[in-house]
């Protein structure tokens, strides 16, 4: 949290010169900040950790303002990192119309020329690797959407969107607490709260037919809404699983399987990652995500018989 409100307040600066008061003022309105536990001397501090890494901050006395004049600039950057940086550059295509797709492609080339001739040759070579991030539609008409939800989840409001289902085919009015947005199985995806049916739900952006950002203010996302799984997973999984949720552990078994616990926000998303695992996972609990698992496993094996 530190970290974040250190570049809050550097965000702030390279705006225009702010006072003390207008940063504390600006920073109060955000949600992930709790300005209660901090002072005056909460700011100072941050400005002279900027100062000490580099950053000139002048303060006038006269308008009672800081402002930066300068920022340093230093890349040095391992060939290994150039093609990270490269892959991770590349694999948004632009022509799918994906958030930010052309905004990476452009920093790309900025970063580029600030490197040395050596580095730059480096970051032109095809890197042979290539992270697959197509998208199933075109997302060049939802930019606004995606825009006006990221600035939703950044002031902590709430929004109000007419959703349409798939399922149900029909279009319903929902308000939503928006916590994140992701991109995920080809698509591009908002998390939040659904006061409608009472708990998180995912959303797929391209369905989203009109949203509100409300002034309303939206409940912080807490630990309190996630839930504790068990898996069992298959020797080999065991040994390939990593680490793929949130606070996992793995007690193994002496046939070499395991017993998987962690914790999960989204149940929807968790059932379509077990699936993916096929007859190596086996949902263990909770005993509702269980019956569903087997449901769904049941509906799949009459849909196969007879072929």
């Amino acid at each position: 949290m530190k970290v974040e409100r250190i570049l809050r307040v550097l965000r702030l600066l390279m705006e225009r010169p702010r006072s003390t008061e207008q940063i504390i003022d600006i920073i109060s309105q955000e949600h992930q900040f709790d300005w209660h536990r901090y002072s005056k001397e909460t700011v100072y501090r941050d400005i002279d950790q900027l100062r000490n890494n580099g950053f000139r901050i002048d303060y006038s006395r006269r308008s009672r303002r800081y402002e930066l004049k300068s920022v340093p600039v230093r890349i040095s950057f391992e060939p290994s990192e150039i093609v990270a940086l490269a892959v991770a550059c590349r694999s948004i295509p632009e022509e799918a119309g994906l958030p930010y797709a052309k905004e990476l492609a452009g920093a790309l080339g900025k970063i580029s020329n600030l490197l040395s001739p050596e580095s730059r040759q480096t970051l032109s070579l095809n890197p042979h690797f290539q992270l697959k991030l197509d998208s199933e539609i075109d997302y060049s008409p939802y930019q606004d959407t995606i825009e006006r939800v990221r600035r939703a989840i950044s002031e902590g409001r709430q929004i109000e969107i007419v959703y349409y289902s798939a399922k149900s085919d029909t279009e319903q009015c929902r308000v939503v607490d928006p916590y994140d947005l992701y991109f995920s199985e080809g698509g591009v995806r908002l998390e939040g709260y659904c006061h409608l049916k009472r708990k998180i739900l995912e959303f797929r952006v391209d369905r989203i037919r009109k949203l509100e950002v409300l002034q309303s203010r939206a409940g912080a996302s807490t630990d309190d809404e996630s839930f504790t799984f068990k898996l069992w997973l298959d020797q080999k999984l065991t040994r390939s699983i990593g680490e793929r949720f949130l606070d996992q552990k793995i007690k193994t078994n002496k046939d070499g399987s395991s017993i998987l616990t962690a914790r999960s926000k989204n149940p929807f998303r968790l059932i379509l990652q077990v699936l993916a695992y096929g007859e190596r996972a086996k949902m263990l609990a909770p005993a509702y995500l269980k019956r569903r698992m087997a449901a769904i496993a049941g509906q799949m094996d009459k849909l196969y018989e007879g072929d």
